[in-house]
């Protein structure tokens, strides 16, 4: 069983200042409603403590070998 999770970015090639910024910031996996499967990501910015990006995955065709 899935659960939301969150995410933080650091760049490996960049320095602090730039990692450091980016830090104020989630990606947040979602789940749909069975947990079975993440459906969507939303970027918070704890800073200003809101919602900034939201997504929801497109259904996708499956790979021969998926």
């Amino acid at each position: 069983m899935l659960e939301d999770k969150h995410c933080q970015v650091i760049l490996k090639h960049e320095d602090d200042e730039v990692n450091n910024l980016l830090m104020d910031f989630d990606i947040i996996l979602r789940t749909d409603d069975k947990r079975k499967k993440y459906t969507s990501f939303d970027i918070y910015d704890y800073k200003n403590k809101d919602y900034i990006f939201s997504y929801v995955f497109t259904n996708r065709k499956k790979k021969n070998n998926e």
